[in-house]
């Protein structure tokens, strides 16, 4: 198992054992849905999100109610591609790009952002095309009005131990069957 699978695990654990109700994860992706959200997508998937969706390829929660972490649930294979395609055709032609150098090479929306965490056009995104500060796959927080803050932490890798790291120390309150973690957003 490699680092990325093994962070992932960990953080599971314990939004089970902090959200009994959670959505169940589901199992792991195939190559042939990796493909598929590669080719749907237009990107060249990173190894540590294709590591994550093999691990679980997403959560069962058809309702998006209050998904595990600051009420974002894992999307499924579908639900990336369907949220990567609405915001690339609702918001794409309002990214212009941003003077370097800087993390971000766009504002708004980048086609090379793939969402990993979603709730109600709120998401953390991988930036596979990030500007002259910034790192291949560092992961940012998107909310619906975008301004985008600083990246949340250099890889997908990251921020799944930082996330799993904050629970773990007690930074963090139950409310409404999430895990509200001011510090992830």
């Amino acid at each position: 198992m490699n680092q990325t699978a093994r962070e992932f695990a960990r953080l599971q654990s314990l939004i089970e054992r902090e959200l009994p109700g959670a959505a169940p994860f589901l199992p792991g992706a195939t190559e042939r849905d990796l493909d598929r959200l590669a080719t749907e997508t237009g990107l060249d998937l990173p190894p540590d999100l294709c590591a994550l969706l093999s691990v679980s390829a997403g959560q069962d929660d058809p309702d998006e109610l209050n998904g595990p972490l600051n009420f974002e649930h894992f999307p499924t294979i579908d639900e990336i591609v369907e949220m990567h395609r609405m915001l690339t055709d609702v918001v794409g032609d309002m990214a212009t790009p941003v003077e370097q150098p800087s993390c971000y090479r766009w504002t708004v929306w980048s086609e090379s952002w793939p969402p990993f965490l979603a709730f109600q056009g709120d998401c953390h995104f991988l930036d596979l095309d990030p500007g002259e500060r910034g790192t291949r796959g560092q992961v940012v927080f998107r909310p619906n009005v975008p301004e985008l803050d600083e990246p949340k932490a250099p890889s997908l890798t990251a921020f799944l131990a930082r996330a799993a790291d904050l629970v773990e120390a007690g930074h963090v309150k139950v409310e409404e069957g999430t895990l509200v973690i001011p510090d992830l957003c």
